[in-house]
């Protein structure tokens, strides 16, 4: 593969042409500054680049994507103040920052993934969000979706341990909807407000074992209903009050009484649908941690105590073979809450995780 001499301002670096995929996050050790100026004409170096991620102040990244239209891709975390993509030609765009104002999107743009939006966020989009697809992530029951964004297509959201369906009361364009609950026990309330929603045609709920089967909506435009983690009761009750009606009931991962209530508050409580003894000896290796970080303020302890988590997850990975992809990701995502826990850096935590790893 032909390589390429770039220099953005933090000094020569060798890359691949063909790139399409760029980072160019500013730090210590990446292609782009942290602070002084940046050399933007370095892309034109890399022809076939499609996709930014960009961090923190924007210090011309607007304008460099106005100027390439194709870049479609803009992937910015920590984002602040107000940002106008409007002169851009991005179709999907990802951002974060609980600093953020407000956003202006192009006429371009067709997916918008929102992590950690301020109640107050404001976003002006194309006729409303018509036909886009959205991804809100508060993480927390604090949802309040943009007005600008009341006529959206498609949605998942991503929530805590519940959330009232009253929320979404004004997105009665919704055709395709889906709530993930980030933790446990995955109440969905209100969700009779749903039955107002003419076109609705797809519903899917992730983790919502708190779900009482009875609230579903059963509106004529319904076609599909999804349960993506959930307990055997709730899936044998969904399936029965919709079977024979024109609604294709799917079910994955439904888990016994016995599990929830054993493992309800752990993060791999999902993973008994490849193995009960892998699932066991995760849960087991993840309750193990938690308990050794505890409520205490020795940061030594939880240093061993995140050392061992690591090495029990090898330990797993080399009897089982199982922890790749997803719960790769899942692993990570445990172990740097326990990092948060025990008031580890995330930087620290994830170079530990990394070093460590052999999974």
């Amino acid at each position: 593969m032909q390589e390429v001499e770039v220099d953005f301002g933090a000094g020569p670096r060798r890359i691949v042409k063909s790139t399409r995929v760029l980072d160019l996050t500013p730090c210590d050790g990446g292609l782009t500054p942290s602070e002084g100026p940046i050399d933007w004409s370095q892309l034109d170096k890399l022809p076939e680049c499609l996709t930014v991620q960009w961090s923190g102040p924007e210090r011309g990244i607007i304008d460099v994507l106005a100027a390439r239209p194709d870049i479609r891709f803009l992937y910015w975390s920590d984002a602040s103040g107000d940002i106008d993509l409007t002169a851009t030609h991005v179709g999907t765009v990802r951002l974060d920052g609980d600093r953020l104002r407000s956003i202006r999107l192009p006429e371009s743009v067709t997916s918008l993934l929102l992590q950690r939006p301020p109640a107050t966020l404001r976003v002006d989009a194309p006729d409303s969000g018509r036909g886009l697809d959205l991804r809100f992530f508060p993480y927390g029951p604090d949802v309040v979706i943009p007005d600008g964004l009341r006529g959206v297509s498609k949605l998942w959201l991503w929530v805590g341990g519940a959330v009232s369906a009253k929320t979404l009361a004004e997105l009665t364009g919704l055709e395709e909807l889906t709530i993930t609950f980030g933790d446990p026990p995955g109440v969905a309330t209100d969700l009779d407000v749903l039955r107002t929603f003419e076109r609705l045609r797809s519903l899917q709920l992730d983790d919502a074992y708190g779900l009482d089967p009875e609230e579903l909506p059963d509106q004529p435009s319904l076609r599909h209903i999804e349960l993506q983690g959930t307990s055997r009761t709730i899936a044998a009750a969904v399936e029965a009050r919709f079977g024979g009606r024109g609604v294709d009931v799917t079910i994955i991962g439904a888990k016994s009484e016995a599990w929830l209530s054993a493992h309800m508050d752990n993060p791999f409580r999902d993973w008994v649908k490849d193995s009960e003894a892998f699932a066991t000896a995760a849960c087991e290796a993840f309750d193990r941690a938690r308990r050794a970080i505890g409520p205490s303020e020795d940061r030594d302890a939880a240093e061993r105590a995140l050392h061992r988590f690591v090495a029990d997850l090898n330990a797993i990975q080399s009897e089982y073979g199982m922890i790749e992809t997803d719960y790769r990701e899942q692993a990570w995502d445990a172990y740097r809450g326990l990092a948060e826990r025990a008031h580890v850096p995330v930087r620290q935590a994830g170079r530990w995780f990394d070093e460590a790893r052999r999974f």
